[in-house]
């Protein structure tokens, strides 16, 4: 209705389809003989499978009330988003005698939609000798200077947080190229700005299971938000990691290591650096602010069991959510004592 002449209805095959532009996309739904929705399809942008279909089928109509008002109502819903399923849901009973509400909606979210976001920045902290940490947002990243290039561990979220972070390492560190970034892990939100690093020419250093992965979605078009990438083409060089790999020079050793026994992803990776005694992990340890209560610890009992597992002489903690800590941080944490 909001969408007025906009709104365009055809009929194909039996069906009709509805189209109309919401929230800078368009939608697509299809209807059944009976008028009843069997389909919505919605295009949008999404900075790791690009041009992405959000799919939500209805099925099997039932009235599912015990008083058996007539109502129909899907009894299965299935939603994909770029083609895996995200969502199936079997509905068994509904209820018609809940009263229809209609909620005010905060200026802030109904603006939100035709708000353009804030400018990411990135603050930098110099934590050791060669040594960034680059926050500013809910996710970090780690600058290391090498000798003629510079290793950047996670490049996350989107092409707007990954450039402002690519442009503050070329300003603190001039004249040395990005020739690696390491990626933690595959997840959307560490992974969303790993195409802009690419794009400078980038190695991404990722875990084995995930190359083949993002081989094939960043194959994917992008052209509803065209990102670096997709302005300026170029193969993307992934290198896997199994479970260690190590990157030095003369002046500084990066030691890479798969996460064993990790809930949260199979392909979690973290950076130890031996000279500086520091260890840079998202996930398993976001700690909490001081006299807060912290996240649930089962996370982070396995990371210090794979530091000890690996032998590591960590110090300090550089976590890519949460706050720059000590080893003694994690300990209390997780209730081990700071000299075990």
């Amino acid at each position: 209705m909001k969408a007025g002449a906009n709104a365009k209805a055809s009929v194909e095959r039996g069906a009709t389809i509805i189209t109309f532009p919401a929230v800078g996309t368009l939608v697509k739904a299809t209807l059944n003989a009976k008028n009843l929705v069997e389909r919505v399809e919605v295009r949008s942008d999404n900075p790791v499978l690009g041009d992405i279909v959000t799919e939500t089928t209805y099925a099997d109509y039932q009235d599912l009330t015990e008083a058996k008002s007539d109502v129909l109502f899907p009894a299965h819903i299935v939603q994909k988003q770029g083609g895996f399923p995200v969502l199936d849901v079997t509905i068994t009973k509904t209820d018609t005698n809940n009263p229809y509400v209609i909620f005010p909606i905060p200026d802030n979210v109904e603006k939100a939609a035709v708000t353009p976001p804030r400018a990411a920045t990135v603050d930098t902290r110099k934590m050791a000798e060669g040594v960034w940490y680059l926050t500013g947002g809910t996710h970090h990243s780690v600058a290391v200077e090498f000798t003629d290039h510079v290793v950047l561990v996670e490049c996350p979220q989107n092409d707007a947080r990954a450039l402002a972070v690519i442009d503050t390492v070329k300003r603190t560190i001039p004249r040395k190229p990005i020739k690696y970034v390491v990626n933690t892990h595959h997840h959307f939100d560490h992974s969303g700005g790993l195409r802009a690093c690419a794009a400078e020419g980038a190695t991404i250093i990722t875990q084995g299971l995930s190359k083949p992965y993002y081989e094939r979605v960043w194959a994917l078009p992008h052209t509803l938000s065209p990102d670096r990438l997709a302005m300026a083409p170029r193969k993307a060089a992934i290198e896997a990691v199994a479970d260690k790999r190590v990157l030095s020079d003369s002046t500084r050793t990066l030691e890479v290591y798969r996460l064993e026994g990790s809930r949260h992803a199979d392909t979690m990776l973290v950076v130890y650096l031996p000279k500086e005694k520091v260890l840079v992990e998202a996930d398993a340890y976001p700690p909490a602010a001081p006299n807060s209560p912290g996240a649930p610890v089962v996370e982070a009992v396995n990371l210090y069991d794979n530091i000890r597992r690996l032998k590591l002489d960590v110090q300090q903690i550089a976590p890519i959510h949460g706050r720059w800590v000590t080893i003694n941080d994690l300990r209390a944490a997780i209730g081990r004592p700071s000299t075990n």
